[in-house]
């Protein structure tokens, strides 16, 4: 029903996607080191609300759909397992995953009820991206 409210951010549902593209668009611009990024909803992992990728990621480099799935579930169940470990370690702010030649970034957007993953380049300093993108989202 369109007119219900998330239980997030009270938005309705059909803006959720557009909030959700528009901070894509914007959080890619934010800083060269992103390459890419998803956006889904917290609430259900396999609604992926945004997809963005920036000039700079070679056509070749490009996820397929299918790929892009299959991280957007990967992401939700790596940040799912860190829930785990929060309960030992404290409130998680982001999870990082090293690979041969980039890196990715994974950020609960709490006040919007969303779940960023981004693709960087490998020389990014992961801590330095999330607190850009935090401060630029207003989230610290």
């Amino acid at each position: 029903m369109a007119a219900e409210t998330s239980k997030k951010v009270g938005l309705p549902e059909g803006e959720r996607a557009s909030v959700a593209r528009r901070i894509a668009r914007d959080v890619v611009r934010c800083d060269p080191a992103i390459l890419g990024l998803l956006i889904m909803d917290k609430d259900d992992g396999s609604k992926i609300l945004a997809v963005e990728r920036s000039p700079s990621l070679p056509d070749e480099e490009r996820a397929t759909e299918e790929q892009v799935k299959r991280f957007g579930i990967a992401a939700m169940v790596v940040w799912g397992a860190a829930d785990n470990a929060s309960q030992l370690m404290g409130r998680k702010e982001f999870v990082v995953g090293a690979f041969k030649q980039q890196m990715v970034l994974i950020a609960g957007l709490q006040e919007y009820g969303l779940l960023l993953a981004a693709r960087l380049t490998r020389s990014a300093n992961a801590e330095h991206v999330y607190s850009k993108v935090a401060s630029f989202l207003g989230m610290g």
